[in-house]
């Protein structure tokens, strides 16, 4: 009697990535709808990271996007726990590992090294001879304004010399103008503004507004990113929410919604997640 086949199973990977994303949220006492509901990550793929499912999960820049959402929302180390799910990915799927043999390159002819010592020999011949020809053409201009400078530094007879003790009306007038366009001129404090940078993951129109005027509409392809700057505030809406990943400041942030789905938001430094050094 023929046996019964195997089923074939996937265990955890060996670095433990589900099991500790899994840990840290119950030892916050946090539940998988209360992280799903701040991140707006789709509970389904919350199960998939702390399962290591990586079939259900969307894949790319999304994953990860995930997993820094939840690192933050549970206090975690942003790039510890990247580099935990990275590990655990390799594991599960070693033929991301793999790669290509490199070709071997033919041994390159004699004639062709020749050639570039020749090129090269003729670069520094032209350097030498331009460095040389600046140099002589310097040293004449300085020679010829030589004796210019020393007749007007003689004094016209009858005209009589400026001091620093007696300065002219001219001299006096320039100066206060001076300084009351130095006091006039407003003194602009500096503030870190926001800066945008939009990953798309896949295809979808976007439009992206800074400080409330428009600057940018348009289609972005997979793989495509963009970086937008304002001092106050940024307005973006997408027609495929999950379909960009978002960092303001250098700091990752959730989607703008369920994938499929239209969204948008309004960014301003209270989305900025404040830093050892204090707030702006």
């Amino acid at each position: 009697m023929a046996g019964k086949p195997e089923r074939v199973t996937h265990g955890m990977s060996k670095s433990g990535f589900g099991e500790r994303l899994k840990r840290e949220r119950e030892l916050r006492g946090v539940s998988r709808d209360e992280i799903c509901a701040a991140t707006r990550i789709g509970t389904r793929f919350l199960e998939a990271l702390e399962n290591e499912q990586w079939g259900i999960l969307p894949g790319g820049i999304f994953n990860r996007g995930f997993v820094r959402a939840v690192a933050r929302f549970l206090g975690l180390d942003e790039d510890d726990l990247l580099a935990e799910y990275d590990l655990a990915l390799m594991e599960q799927n070693p033929q991301i590992e793999a790669s290509a043999p490199v070709p071997q390159e033919p041994p390159r002819p004699r004639a062709g090294r020749f050639l570039w010592l020749g090129t090269l020999c003729v670069i520094v011949l032209l350097g030498t001879s331009w460095l040389g020809w600046t140099w002589r053409y310097k040293t004449i201009g300085q020679a010829t304004k030589e004796p210019n400078s020393a007749s007007s530094a003689v004094p016209v007879a009858g005209q009589p010399e400026r001091t620093a003790l007696n300065p002219s009306a001219e001299d006096t007038a320039s100066t206060t103008s001076a300084a009351l366009a130095a006091s006039a001129s407003p003194v602009r404090t500096g503030s870190k503004g926001l800066e945008l940078k939009i990953e798309a993951g896949k295809e979808t129109s976007v439009s992206v507004s800074a400080d409330g005027s428009k600057v940018f509409e348009g289609s972005m392809i997979a793989g495509q990113s963009r970086t937008f700057t304002a001092q106050d505030a940024i307005d973006i809406s997408a027609k495929d929410a999950g379909a960009l990943l978002l960092e303001l400041n250098g700091q990752t942030l959730a989607p703008l919604g369920p994938p499929g789905q239209p969204g948008n938001v309004t960014l301003t430094r209270s989305d900025l997640k404040p830093t050892g050094g204090g707030a702006d």
